[in-house]
Formats: C-alpha cells, structure tokens, sequence
C-alpha cells in the first residue's frame, strides 16, 4: 500500500513540475513580448560595449565608452523593451573600476590604478574615472532597466597589471628601460613587447631579491583580489545602484568563460613554439650565475586552463551574482549566457598587447550571433508585457 501511495505521490509530482515547466515557457518573455521600460542603461565593460563588432571596429578605436554599438546586445535590448538607451560599458574596466564610480568610500588597489590608464592609452587616468563618476552616478539614477556585466577582467587583468608592475622594477643589461604600452607596441609588436615584459617581470625576481617580500605580498593581493574581494565589489556595486535608483530593475549577466578557446602558441592549441626576442635567444642575467639564455624552444599541450577558469568562475563569480535574487525578488534577476559565441582567434594570449578589434587576437568578445543570444536570454527572465 506504502510503495502505491509512494508511486502516486511521484507521478503527481512529475505531472506538478511538467505543468509548471509548460507555464513558465508560456509566460516566458521573448523578444517579441518582454516588458517595455522608459529608459535602459547598460553597466559593463568591453563585452557589453560591444567591442569587436563590426560597428566598433569601424570607428577605428579600441577604447570607445557611452556608445550606442549596432549589432551589440545593448543594442538589442534597447529596442526590444522599447527603451531610451544610455550605455556605461566601458572596456577595460573592473569591478574595482566601477565600485569606484559608485562607492564614495572606496579606493582602488594601487595596481588598478596604475595601470589602468597604460592599458587604455592613457584614456582612463584618475582624473579621467573622478570626472565621470557624477554622469555614471546620474545616469544610473533615472534607469529603469539595468544589466549589469562586469568581472571577467578581474581574472586576468591584475596578473597581467602586476607583471607590468615588476617589470618596472626589474633590469635587462643593456635592455632600454620599459616604455609604456602604446610605445612598446609601436616598437616592438605584440610579440616582442610580451616578451620584454616577461623578460623584465623575472629580471625583478632573479635581480632584486631585496625586494621579494614586496613581490610575493602583491601576488598574494592580486590573488585575494579576483578570488574574494570581486564578492565585495559585487555587492558593494549592486547596494550603490539600489541607494542611487531604490525601484530600478537590474539584469545580472553571467560570465562567459574568455580562456576557452586560449592557444599559447599561434593558430595552435598545442606545439611547439621557438621563443626569442629580436631574433635572438633570450637572456636574463641572474646575480651570482651570469647570464642564462632560456630554452630556444618551449612545447606545450593542450589548453590546460579552461576547465579550471570556467571552475573558478562557477565558484568565486556566479553565487555573488545570483544571490541577489532572493534578496531582491522581483526587482533583480539573474540571466546565464555562458554559451554565447565568441569571436574567432587565430592567436589567444591573454594580454593586452594582443587585444584586437578583429579575430587576428585575444578577443574573448561576443560575435553578432552571440550578442543577439545575449539579448534573448536577458529577455527571457524579464517579464513579459500583460
């Protein structure tokens, strides 16, 4: 009797939660039905400017904020919610980036700012982030939809800012001291200015051991960085939007895993790549050795960092992000576009001496299909129109 109530408990279960999956898909808004709003402001960085997309790319700049994209996901959104549209994407930043814009009582870490304006040549300088908080701070004041994708800079970006930072420490002999980046490039390609900074990023290790303690107590930071303190600059993020605009709604976009497709050596996953600078073996002179010209080759396997970047992110990044559904129900949602395409590559070094606006680079960044299934599952957690 026991097991034939048991089996009628399960089967009315089953028949509860297939019901409930045919209504929820029936009242699931699409692009054709989802709820208009008056003003739509898109919160981001590169993946939600749009960069890389064939609108971008033609007005010839890497560096381009508070643009309307055509083809981008914002752009779809605009017009499918029936939304006036202010974007506050701007590429290169950080949740350290945008908690300054937002939080008055919050300083960025010395490397973020260091470094910031190096990598967006000279666009983003102190000056430049405490002039634009008031228009950030006012525009996100009178939205009435928001979305929200920030942090997947924060899981390379401080390694690439701190390898920078020791390498203005370190010493090469006979090596002219680190220009900045836009110099570099200019000089020396994207090739040979990784491999001067990683030339001079050890030579601060191998040359100035007086200074290791300070090394290790960066690396220990830039770590707790991506790994903890991205939950705190989350939240602080999403309490400054609410204290700034209390009925607003937000969207919170999930991260797409940017390693997934990562090659260390060019139009490969895997092989052999012969690493030298200027045509030259590399050399580092190394205190009581002398100089020790590194391994004229250097094979390497498959992609052995996906799988764990995309593990890191399901772990540090998406539960911030989704809890504030619970704490904002109705008000706050939480849309997964993980899958969405990305821009081909023939080569994926995650630096920023190989970021691109083409497919030539490191551009981790949604194609038009992409964008527009970015779009579609925004849409589809918002309501619909009644």
């Amino acid at each position: 009797m026991k097991k034939t109530v048991r089996k009628a408990v399960s089967v009315l279960l089953t028949m509860v939660l297939m019901v409930s999956a045919v209504a929820v898909t029936a009242f699931a808004a699409n692009r054709n039905n989802v709820k208009h709003y008056g003003t739509y402001v898109c919160v981001g960085d590169s993946v939600a400017s749009g960069f890389g997309l064939p609108d971008y790319n033609r007005r010839g700049k890497k560096i381009i904020y508070k643009t309307r994209i055509k083809g981008s996901y914002a752009d779809h959104i605009a017009r499918d919610t029936g939304a006036k549209f202010y974007s506050l994407a701007y590429p290169g930043f950080t949740s350290g980036s945008l908690r300054y814009e937002l939080d008055p009582g919050y300083r960025m870490k010395w490397w973020e700012e260091q470094e910031l304006a190096n990598f967006t040549g000279n666009v983003y300088t102190k000056k430049w982030l405490d002039k634009e908080k008031s228009h950030i701070r006012s525009t996100i004041a009178k939205a009435d939809l928001i979305t929200i994708d920030i942090g997947v800079n924060d899981s390379w970006y401080g390694t690439i800012a701190l390898i920078y930072a020791i390498a203005e420490e370190g010493k090469i002999r006979g090596s002219a001291p680190r220009k900045t980046l836009e110099q570099e490039l200019n000089e020396y390609g994207s090739w040979g200015t990784v491999v001067r900074n990683a030339m001079y990023y050890l030579a601060g290790f191998a040359e100035n051991p007086q200074l290791w303690a300070k090394f290790w107590s960066a690396w220990i930071e830039n770590l707790s960085t991506y790994f903890v303190q991205y939950q705190q600059n989350y939240n602080a993020i999403i309490r400054s939007i609410y204290r700034l605009n209390p009925d607003v709604t937000i969207v919170a976009l999930s991260s797409a895993n940017s390693f997934k497709f990562l090659n260390f050596t060019p139009g490969r996953a895997s092989g052999s790549y012969k690493l030298r600078f200027m045509d030259r073996p590399v050399e580092v002179d190394l205190p009581y050795v002398g100089t020790v010209a590194l391994p004229d080759t250097v094979h390497l396997g498959l992609n052995p960092v996906s799988n764990t970047t995309q593990n890191l992110y399901d772990f540090f990044y998406e539960p911030v992000r989704e809890i504030w559904q619970y704490k904002k129900p109705g008000q706050y949602y939480y849309a997964d576009v993980s899958e969405y395409e990305l821009i081909k590559r023939n080569l994926a070094v995650p630096m920023y001496e190989f970021m691109s606006l083409d497919d030539s680079g490191f551009n981790p960044h949604p194609t038009l299909k992409g964008s527009r299934y970015i779009a579609d599952c925004v849409e589809k957690v918002l309501p619909a129109r009644k």
